[in-house]
């Protein structure tokens, strides 16, 4: 909508809004519609936007984030109130994973928000309750009350996601979205603050010296994949020698085709021979990784703490010492000057070690029943590059310590560990994948019925995702750790679920031959929708890894 001619012709709130999103790459807007964001969604087709619904809000959140992660930036449309707040988990974890969100909710008339009458999907007399609660949980959050600062802001807030790739909150209200305001200038990039350049000198001369002095393992985290670092991360890795293990937030597939990959680490859930090398070493070297308690095996992992240096959210931390202003970008960069080619030193360290490793797979017996181990080695070997592998908890688990093939891209929430989020953003990533790329979710039970509502809209938008639902009969994590029937979920027929929802029939699997036969399918699949294969399994069919990690929780 544009009101006069000519270069100065004025333009909408939401006009204004939707271009920036589109300029910025963003091509599609999830969401749910609602009377005060109507106004936004009558405006989507004109700027090039197509709306994504999902059956519900929460999803859409994770449908967005799942976008994000390979599209660079994500958006999310609902109405205030109820829509927003529906939000609020799959925002958080978007923000703890750092995934730039745009969340969009639309409001009633700008005047009520001075006033503060009684209206639906609002809290009494707290008109702001929402951006509050928006607020530590964005890097950014705002009420768009002005339609002359609007564009202004909306700006800033495009600006604060991409800088600090987390969520940010716009809330605009219904008179807003199609008010006149100016039209916008070009869009600048903010640029990061480079940090601290003193002590970023400082601390790659620490590192270049320890190199030097003995051997070193770098261990990659969610951060490279957030900022689009993986190139570099390989580079460094490809000109140094230096030997690197994937982890399990932020699994490295991007190096696991290297030599030099040793394999995964995770504490006591990692191979005897890979663990020796790593915690045997003398500096372990975490770029943009967190230290988490699943990241380190619920707390296994035995190395002191003069032996780690983490780079994590804009800072060093290294012999005790935490060391502020630290970029990943330009401390790779440096890196890669200061490191010399072939720099690795210290004692032969072992080949590639996986759980499920991919290359030849033994015979399978036709009639014996599926297993965990046999299940997972198979999905190694289905793999192929260029694949979106989506998954959540225990899936996720068995999955990062299966070696993937390169350019293959897994999409978890472990750091978060909401179970439904890794189905979801199946969901947004197949809009977001490049032409001809494979979306495969892989899906306990009790996360799927999480999210399991999104099969309805794979098939509403023919996403031929390949869907694989492990049922064994409820949360095994939990059982692992403490079993009652409080972990018991509700017995579905999973494969009967395609059907009902209008996409390709599901198939079932009972025995090693049904696995055989359905991956032959699941490989030839084309639609219409997405293909589901339901893998019965024993509750208590879990890896070694699993069930340390779960013994690890139990104790404490």
């Amino acid at each position: 909508m544009t009101q006069g001619n000519g270069a100065g012709a004025r333009i909408t709130v939401a006009d204004h809004l939707l271009a920036r999103l589109r300029a910025l790459g963003t091509a599609h807007v999830f969401g749910i519609p609602g009377d005060y964001i109507l106004p936004l969604y009558r405006r989507m087709a004109s700027a090039g936007i197509a709306h994504v619904a999902s059956c519900n809000e929460l999803n859409a959140g994770y449908a967005a984030d799942g976008y994000a992660r390979l599209a660079g930036l994500g958006a999310v449309a609902v109405t205030c109130g109820p829509g927003a707040l529906s939000l609020v988990n799959a925002i958080a974890g978007a923000y703890a994973e750092r995934v730039p969100i745009v969340v969009i909710a639309g409001g009633p008339p700008a005047r009520d928000y001075r006033t503060q009458p009684s209206r639906h999907h609002l809290l009494p007399g707290d008109y702001h309750a929402a951006v509050r609660i928006f607020e530590d949980i964005t890097a950014a959050a705002q009420v768009l009350e002005d339609a002359a600062s609007a564009p202004r802001a909306i700006d800033h807030a495009l600006g604060a996601a991409l800088l600090t790739r987390r969520p940010v909150y716009l809330e605009v209200p219904a008179d807003v979205q199609l008010a006149a305001c100016d039209p916008p200038a070009p869009f600048v990039r903010p640029a990061p603050a480079g940090g601290d350049r003193v002590a970023l000198a400082a601390l790659v001369h620490e590192i270049a010296a320890r190199v030097r002095r003995g051997r070193t393992v770098l261990l990659p985290g969610h951060e490279v994949q957030s900022y689009g670092l993986e190139a570099a991360v390989r580079a460094l890795v490809e000109k140094t020698g230096l030997a690197v293990a994937s982890m399990l937030i932020g699994k490295a597939t991007y190096l696991e085709d290297l030599p030099q990959c040793l394999g995964t680490y995770q504490g006591a859930g990692t191979e005897a021979s890979v663990r020796q090398y790593v915690e045997g070493a003398d500096t372990l070297l975490f770029l943009g990784a967190v230290d988490s308690d699943f990241n380190l095996g619920g707390g296994t992992a035995t190395f002191a703490d003069d032996q780690a240096i983490w780079i994590f959210d804009s800072a060093a931390r290294c012999g005790g010492r935490l060391i502020p202003g630290i970029e990943l970008e330009p401390l790779l960069g440096a890196l890669h000057t200061a490191l010399p080619a072939g720099s690795s030193t210290g004692s032969a360290r072992p080949c590639r070690r996986f759980l499920h490793p991919r290359g030849d797979q033994r015979p399978l017996a036709a009639d014996a029943p599926i297993t965990s181990r046999c299940f997972y080695d198979r999905l190694a070997t289905f793999f192929e590059p260029g694949d979106i592998i989506a998954a959540d908890a225990g899936c996720a688990v068995e999955l990062a310590h299966t070696g993937l093939p390169r350019d293959a891209r897994m999409l978890t929430g472990l750091y978060w560990a909401s179970i439904g989020m890794g189905f979801g953003a199946a969901f947004g990533a197949s809009f977001a994948a490049t032409e001809g790329a494979r979306i495969i979710a892989v899906e306990g039970d009790g996360s799927f019925q999480m999210t399991a509502q999104e099969l309805s809209s794979m098939a509403r938008y023919d996403r031929r995702v390949i869907v694989f639902v492990v049922n064994n009969r409820g949360f095994t994590a939990e059982r692992l750790i403490h079993d009652g029937p409080f972990n018991d979920v509700a017995q579905w027929r999973y494969h009967a679920l395609p059907e009902i929802f209008g996409a390709a029939r599901g198939l079932e699997v009972r025995t090693e031959g049904d696995l055989e036969q359905a991956l032959a399918q699941a490989a030839a699949h084309g639609g219409p929708g997405p293909l589901l294969v339901e893998i019965h399994l024993d509750p208590f069919d879990a890896s070694e890894v699993f069930k340390l990690m779960s013994a690890r929780l139990r104790s404490g």
